[in-house]
């Protein structure tokens, strides 16, 4: 993996910091949230804490990341108390209280807060497989539970990690907080980094998913992954055995996982029918059919005519 040495870091630290997106007292940030909390074209807010000197208590009844760019801090989690060094990473949902003060001089912290209605399907399809965060998010949208979530994480300020979040602060800031699809690819990156480094740089937890949550992250996985699943390797991707998986998903959506791959499938080949010149038996192989007898019995089965009789009706 390459590492960005830290002289490229400062030198892209100094041009941060011609952008206005400091702020070093608490009153500051109540104004800077209120202002992102009454303009709904926002869904996304970053800004930097620097040099506060005082313990920051703010309320910010949204989804966060707040990363440590320089210096140390003592945070306050749900009240438990913790000491972490730049590079450290803390994500939670709008149930966290999270307060924190500066350990040392020129401590930097860098502080995004995400609207729900930032997190769309398309947004998160893209680090489905990231399952620890995608499912961390998803629960924090869903807003079912009203519990407080988070993950605590010390990175190395020489890991990607740090790049890609400045990356996205800068990307934040020069579109004057509203979105962009350069903006969201930016922080598909930096979500993307964080859950490759986890394993070994995951500090604390509190995620305790419920079971929708998970059939909903397992169903995504099978319809993104329609091709090569099967239920072995699916069991295997989240750490279940075949068994428990196949009464897991049938219990929580009264669908077998073999009834909820047909039905992908079958969806999927209305698309490809529909919208592509793809031959039938091109997409039985893009749908992962080793029987095309079967797919044919199958779609017939639900449609009432066969993927060609389909084709003409639909498209003539």
């Amino acid at each position: 993996m390459y590492h960005f040495s830290n002289e490229q870091f400062q030198n892209f630290f100094s041009y941060l910091k011609t952008l206005d997106c400091y702020n070093k007292t608490q009153s500051g940030m109540i104004n800077e949230l209120a202002a992102f909390t009454e303009n709904d074209e926002r869904q996304i807010a970053s800004f930097v804490c620097l040099n506060s000197r005082t313990r920051l208590s703010y309320p910010a009844p949204y989804i966060r990341i707040l990363y440590v760019l320089s210096g140390s801090v003592r945070v306050f989690v749900d009240g438990k108390e913790f000491s972490y060094q730049a590079g450290a990473l803390i994500m939670a949902n709008q149930y966290t209280t999270i307060e924190y003060e500066e350990l040392e001089a020129n401590t930097a912290l860098l502080s995004f807060y995400f609207k729900k209605e930032y997190f769309n399907d398309a947004l998160l399809a893209q680090f489905v497989e990231e399952s620890m965060l995608y499912r961390f998010f998803v629960e924090s949208i869903k807003d079912t539970e009203k519990q407080s979530h988070y993950f605590i994480f010390q990175f190395s300020p020489t890991d990607d990690v740090h790049f890609y979040a400045l990356l996205l602060l800068k990307q934040i800031v020069k579109m004057r907080y509203f979105n962009n699809k350069v903006t969201k690819a930016a922080f598909v990156l930096f979500i993307i980094e964080i859950s490759q480094l986890s394993d070994k740089c995951l500090q604390m937890k509190d995620s305790n998913l419920s079971s929708s949550l998970l059939v909903e992250e397992i169903l995504a996985y099978i319809q993104t992954h329609l091709a090569e699943i099967n239920l072995t390797t699916t069991a295997e991707k989240f750490h279940f055995h075949p068994n428990y998986l196949s009464s897991f998903i049938k219990k929580n959506t009264d669908k077998t996982f073999s009834e909820w791959l047909a039905f992908y499938r079958l969806e999927y080949a209305k698309k490809y029918l529909l919208q592509t010149n793809l031959t039938i038996q091109n997409i039985i192989e893009e749908l992962g059919y080793s029987d095309k007898a079967h797919f044919f019995k199958l779609f017939k089965e639900t449609y009432q005519l066969t993927p060609g009789q389909y084709r003409k009706k639909h498209c003539a």
